[in-house]
């Protein structure tokens, strides 16, 4: 395609801009339209890239998000505790450093826009993580601190060309600790500021692009962004933003608009009210017109998407059709006003996650397609309802078996994708790890259970599989039931099979917690194996567990377990391969 679009610029006379040769406002105009974030990595505070539950960002995801058709690529990287607060200079971890490098390298290899910041570094607790503070005495620390750090990053990265874009900070605000000048704001977070918070921000502002500026060569051109108070859309935020190098042509605005706010990021509200959103989009649009556009300065939507939610208390079936309807609504709304859009993304299918980092694989295809043809205007009616057709269909509860009329899905996801199993994990003999032996769990659509340990011998995997509400998107089990929610369990039991692949055997016991009767145990006592055995000679074992009298409540309530899986006797350390279907309520 590169090959082509040059071969037609050289047929007509054409040629690329020089680098740098154009405005920022005409950068962005040309090269900016639709970019998606890599979210709840290199931006996690402490410094360690899969603690919030994603793999090492790769190549292969960066090709993705190429091959999607985004454009742009925003890396936040969080820095606190990855350089020296007390040494001079402020020195970053090489390592940490060489890590950035690497990403945005790929990067600007597959051809996107790329924009680095400083991200989890400020509001919150303050010093000394919470460094760029607004906090009434640490100022002027935290812009020599930023000074400092900007002259590395600058340093390192200034050799890449014009689609690098460095941006100063992401949420700059109050520290919550802190009561503000008038005594009024202590433990409080403010998102909207006052005249001397928005004074801070731009003094920082200012040596943010002193510090990238003096570091000389394509720095000294390059585009640089920054976003408001808090990259915050309310009027007073946009007015309270200051130029950091008036005339220079070479500044962006940044400003985060999750809109309207209870059905993106804060309320409860679970379908798209396109009269409601409306009216969100023209209190602010307009905003961003006369405070951005109109004075020539570029601005760029850095953040935008709508948390998946649940569509009722019973299904845990994802509104996502509603959030196809919220993108092209907003994405069209952002493309008439020539805003760009950046959609946040932080891995998997749970809150606002479109694809499985470790596999490349997009979870949710339909949506991160409907941001892309919406903003490029190429969004028909026909083709977004077949989207929605299909996203409805695939999102619909699995039907019960003639045999139960409730049935209990392994995770929520789909092929090797345990984003949804998430629990506690401990692992003994060999296969010790914690969060890491999540990696022996896998699901598939149809509801079921894949244990592997990958050929490492072990003792035994105990995992705890949560179903809290509050944890809803990290749950590791789904109910699904037509009709009222309480139903009788008198006769009834649990049924599900247990096979054994690969030449193993496996034993599994614990117990499920069904809400209404409490915990239901099962299987062999003091890890000696018993009728819940699969083996060679048995591969498939039918495990059927007899329910208590009592009425099981699904109403908003999930269905927990904590199972051990033991490779046929204890203390053996043998490997563990085996297969649990989804779960009937018979």
């Amino acid at each position: 395609m590169v090959c082509l679009a040059a071969a037609f610029a050289t047929a007509v006379g054409l040629s690329a801009p020089e680098p740098f040769s154009r405005s920022a406002a005409e950068f962005v105009r040309d090269e900016i339209h639709v970019g998606i974030n890599i979210g709840n990595t290199l931006d996690v505070p402490s410094g360690n890239e899969t603690e919030w539950g994603n793999p090492k960002i790769t190549r292969d995801l960066i090709r993705a998000y190429r091959a999607r058709g985004f454009d742009t690529v925003r890396v936040p990287v969080t820095w606190s505790r990855r350089f020296d607060h007390d040494a001079p200079g402020h020195p970053i971890e090489p390592a940490f450093l060489a890590r950035v490098k690497e990403v945005v390298g790929w990067c600007l290899a597959e051809g996107l826009v790329t924009i680095v910041n400083t991200h989890h570094e400020s509001g919150g607790d303050g010093p000394p993580f919470g460094w760029l503070a607004i906090d009434g005495e640490h100022e002027g620390e935290a812009g020599e601190m930023l000074r400092d750090l900007w002259t590395q990053i600058a340093t390192a990265l200034g050799g890449a060309g014009e689609k690098l874009i460095f941006e100063a900070f992401n949420e700059p605000r109050k520290v919550r600790k802190w009561a503000g000048p008038d005594g009024s704001q202590k433990g409080k977070d403010d998102w909207t500021g006052r005249r001397e918070y928005f004074d801070t921000v731009n003094r920082w502002a200012e040596i943010f692009v002193q510090a990238v500026r003096s570091t000389g060569g394509n720095n000294v051109k390059r585009y640089l962004m920054v976003p408001t108070y808090a990259a915050g859309f309310q009027e007073a935020t946009c007015a309270g933003w200051r130029d950091p190098e008036p005339g220079s042509g070479r500044v962006i605005a940044d400003i985060h608009c999750y809109e309207p706010g209870d059905f993106c990021i804060w309320g409860d509200r679970k379908k798209h009210d396109p009269a409601h959103a409306q009216q969100r989009f023209a209190l602010f649009f307009p905003l961003f017109d006369k405070y951005f556009t109109d004075k020539g300065v570029p601005l760029v939507l850095g953040e935008v998407n709508a948390q998946r939610r649940w569509m009722d208390a019973l299904h845990y079936v994802p509104n996502d059709a509603e959030r196809m309807k919220w993108a092209r609504h907003y994405a069209e709304t952002a493309r008439r006003h020539g805003f760009p859009i950046i959609v946040w993304e932080n891995g998997g299918d749970w809150d606002m996650g479109l694809i499985d980092r470790r596999t490349a694989e997009w979870t949710k295809p339909e949506l991160a397609d409907t941001f892309l043809a919406a903003w490029h205007g190429r969004l028909d009616d026909a083709t977004f309802g077949k989207w929605l057709a299909a996203v409805e269909e695939r999102n619909q509860p699995p039907k019960p078996g003639a045999a139960g009329d409730v049935v209990l899905r392994w995770a929520v996801g789909g092929p090797d994708n345990y984003s949804g199993v998430w629990g506690q994990t401990m692992g003994y003999g060999n296969v010790n790890g914690n969060g890491a032996a999540l990696k022996f769990f896998t699901c598939a659509p149809d509801g079921s259970l894949h244990i592997d340990t990958h050929g490492a011998g072990g003792n035994m995997i105990h995992q705890q599989f949560w179903a809290d509400r509050g944890l809803e998107a990290r749950r590791s089990w789904a109910a699904w039931k037509s009709g009222n929610p309480k139903t009788s369990a008198k006769g009834r039991s649990l049924h599900f099979s247990l096979t054994a692949k690969n030449g193993t055997s496996v034993l599994v016991k614990g117990y499920f917690r069904v809400p209404g009767l409490g915990d239901v145990k099962f299987g062999a006592d003091n890890n000696q194996p018993g009728c819940f055995l699969a083996t060679p000679e048995r591969p498939v074992v039918e495990v059927d567990i007899p329910l208590p009298d009592g009425e099981i409540n699904l109403d908003g309530k999930g269905i927990g377990a904590e199972l051990q899986f033991i490779p046929g006797h204890w203390g053996r350390n043998l490997p563990i391969d085996a297969d649990l279907s989804a779960v009937e309520i018979r």
